[in-house]
């Protein structure tokens, strides 16, 4: 049986499509390891076996085998059943350009071979490999980095067992969809890839998928495997088809085996921290829009920068996971999952929750609430009952239609999602319409005071001269004035990685001389995203070691420096400085309840449509606030005496 010798794990990675039958029930499936599935079945009362064509590649041998659960067998003899199947997979390969004249295939009696004893994990190690995939999506390659110890071939026949018992599904990582147009099911990409040979499969048609290598390489012959059993109509999800009853019932009750009732969840809010009135309606309002009875839907939360709106989410939280139900608390950016996970942890309790970022160690427990980078999720299925986006406009998450494939599909079905930010894009707006849930706005920070609203000032700030580049004296005197009060800080920002020096540099060779003649040179830093020592410049201007830090946007968010002023040069440029990130710029300043106020400069030879758009949305902001009370009464005396 040569076929077989092929199917060896050490071998080649191919699936073996095949038919087992016994006592009037038949079982079709694939498998990569067949002489195991034989021997399981053989123990089920499967005398019969039946390979029904040459192994395949997975994607290939999944999709054929999906088309075949479709036809209708129920009125087919032993005979015509197997004569049916393989003609159907002789125009299947046909119909997917391979060759029809396929390797005749004989019958196996469980006479005539004499299986090997099979080495598999014990119970309990079973159960833990069960637990592992419910709700997640993952590659052979990852459960084995995360069971470790496990051998390749034990893993394999144990990820095979927990398939036949009806406690896993196994996935084709892609398949081809229609034509030459192939699909990756843990990102979504569809398009028509780049073909090579492959060693681990044999075939010179093998692909990969070209976005998600990030999380590591997929090819037309990996497998994944979930918990979760998917039946959409553009996911290849395979389980056994039982053609009689008596192991589809065993199946099913394994898959629904009680779980038992979660604990009691028991919160706190970090430190002495209560809810403002703005911040109370949005708690009241999340709350509603969690306990409605119908399924899905989509909330978004619209705050102002420093308004407090992770603190919102909490009670929502809480009561979800009185239910026993799972949430992900979901950003694309790791500073902010590094920030948050934290807070959740104290919140929540450090054995309920866990976070997940690029370089954090690998998540080995099923817990209720998960924080994680958006690209992380991409690990998950069908997973969460609520879903909070955190800062979902921030890059690349607009953009990246994997990133928004991932957090979609890490929802369960009729799960909620939550979108957190202060700067809604024009999809989030029409997603929570689509709802038909209001937005929730929380327009005022709790310190009561209103937001610092930009002032333009419309001139080129950098002039070059024969010594190198130099600053307009407006700006050194905005700076000068700025830096007059002890402890005043400025976030310069500009809008590329060159100019962080040449600003730095123009700002040094300025210090020292009027108006800037109290500062000196080495009071003045700069920073970008490709800089190694950006965090020990960012830790050291947040404790106030220096005055002035030229940075690009990477600190326009979830960045709190108290008696922080903003300046930002070529504010007009729109492919850096869109309305989004000015706003969220500008949220920097103001946001200390020491010193809520401070003042933010738009510099630019123009004034840009998004300058005025954010100038115009933070001025809305401070006018509902106002309107609905949600100042102090005496901010304007208060900040009299601060400013003056």
């Amino acid at each position: 049986m040569e076929y077989i010798t092929i199917m060896s794990s050490e071998q080649r990675l191919l699936f073996q499509l095949y038919v087992a039958q016994g006592r009037g029930k038949f079982l079709f499936f694939l498998s990569p390891v067949p002489l195991f599935d034989f021997n399981y079945l053989a123990s089920k009362e499967f005398d019969r076996f039946f390979p029904v064509v040459s192994p395949l590649p997975l994607g290939l041998a999944a999709s054929i085998f999906k088309d075949l659960c479709k036809t209708n067998f129920k009125k087919c003899s032993a005979e015509s059943l197997l004569a049916k199947i393989r003609a159907l997979c002789s125009r299947e390969l046909g119909r997917r350009g391979m060759p029809k004249d396929y390797e005749e295939t004989a019958v196996i009696h469980r006479a005539e071979i004499a299986f090997p004893p099979d080495t598999l994990p014990g119970y309990e190690e079973l159960n833990e490999l069960e637990s592992l995939l419910k709700g997640r999506l993952l590659s052979l390659s990852e459960i084995q980095r995360i069971v470790g110890f496990w051998d390749k071939e034990i893993l394999n026949k144990a990820l095979q067992l927990l398939c036949l018992e009806g406690r896993a599904a196994l996935l084709p990582a892609l398949y081809q969809k229609k034509g030459s147009l192939v699909r990756c099911q843990r990102c979504g990409w569809e398009g028509i890839p780049d073909n090579h040979n492959c060693a681990r499969c044999g075939s010179s048609e093998c692909c990969s998928c070209p976005d998600c290598g990030l999380l590591g390489s997929l090819s037309f012959c990996d497998p994944l495997y979930t918990g979760v059993v998917d039946k959409g109509e553009d996911v290849i999800c395979c389980r056994p088809l039982l053609l009689g009853d008596s192991l589809a019932k065993r199946a099913k009750r394994a898959s629904l085996r009680k779980i038992p009732a979660p604990r009691p969840c028991r919160w706190t809010l970090p430190g002495d921290i209560k809810f403002t009135p703005p911040q109370e309606a949005a708690v009241q309002h999340l709350l509603k829009f969690g306990r409605e009875g119908k399924e899905g839907g989509t909330c978004l939360v619209w705050a102002a920068c420093g308004a407090g709106k992770t603190e919102v989410s909490f009670p929502l939280i809480a009561e979800m996971l009185n239910q026993g139900k799972k949430v992900l608390f979901a950003s694309p950016r790791r500073d902010v999952i590094l920030e948050i996970a934290p807070r959740l942890a104290c919140a929540f309790g450090r054995e309920r929750t866990a976070a997940l970022y690029g370089g954090s160690s690998t998540l080995r427990r099923e817990v209720p609430l998960l924080a994680a980078t958006t690209h992380q999720v991409l690990r998950f299925y069908h997973n969460f009952d609520l879903v909070i986006l955190d800062e979902g406009d921030a890059y690349p998450f607009p953009e990246n239609r994997m990133l928004q494939f991932g957090v979609e599909k890490a929802r369960c079905p009729g799960g909620k999602l939550v979108y957190l930010t202060a700067t809604p894009t024009s999809w989030m707006l029409a997603q929570a319409r689509k709802s038909k849930v209001d937005v929730i706005k929380i327009p005022a920070r709790p310190h009561g005071f209103p937001l610092p609203v930009p002032k333009f000032l419309k001139i080129a700030p950098l002039q070059k001269n024969k010594r190198g580049f130099m600053l307009q004296r407006q700006v050194l005197e905005i700076a000068a004035e700025l830096l007059k009060k002890p402890g005043n800080r400025i976030f310069l920002f500009v809008p590329s990685v060159v100019m962080t020096s040449l600003v730095g540099e123009a700002l040094r060779s300025a210090a020292g001389k009027y108006p800037l003649d109290y500062l000196k040179p080495d009071n003045v830093q700069w920073t970008h995203a490709g800089d190694r020592d950006r965090k020990l410049k960012r830790d050291r201007f947040f404790a106030g070691e220096f005055p002035l830090l030229v940075t690009t946007t990477i600190m326009e968010r979830g960045v709190t420096v108290p008696r922080v002023n903003v300046l930002v040069l070529e504010a007009a440029q729109e492919g850096i400085f869109d309305t989004p990130t000015l706003v969220q710029i500008a949220g920097r300043c103001g946001r200390s309840p020491d010193y809520p106020t401070g003042e933010v400069w738009f510099i630019s030879r123009e004034i840009s449509r998004s300058m005025r758009e954010a100038r115009s949305q933070i001025i809305v902001m401070n006018k509902e606030a106002q309107r609905k009370g949600y100042l102090r009464k005496d901010w304007e005396e208060i900040l009299k005496k601060i400013v003056f």
